[in-house]
């Protein structure tokens, strides 16, 4: 996820650079693309929550399970 997270910001970081470089077609365009890169980067962060809490009730049942047995 770390690593996820950091190509996302060098590639916003090189996208900037190309941004500020390019013609005003360009800015649209671009803008239309980092507010998609956006939408997708936050909704992916929520899936990997959700994946996190979901881990973690799993995990605290089977311990509870775990102590059943014994």
């Amino acid at each position: 996820m770390g690593d996820t997270v950091g190509g996302i910001n060098n590639a916003l970081g090189g996208a900037t650079g190309a941004g500020a470089t390019g013609g005003a077609g360009d800015s649209g365009n671009f803008q239309s693309q980092l507010a998609e890169l956006k939408r997708v980067s936050e909704e992916a962060q929520a899936k990997s929550i959700e994946m996190r809490k979901l881990s973690t009730v799993l995990s605290s049942d089977k311990k509870v399970a775990d102590e059943r047995v014994q």
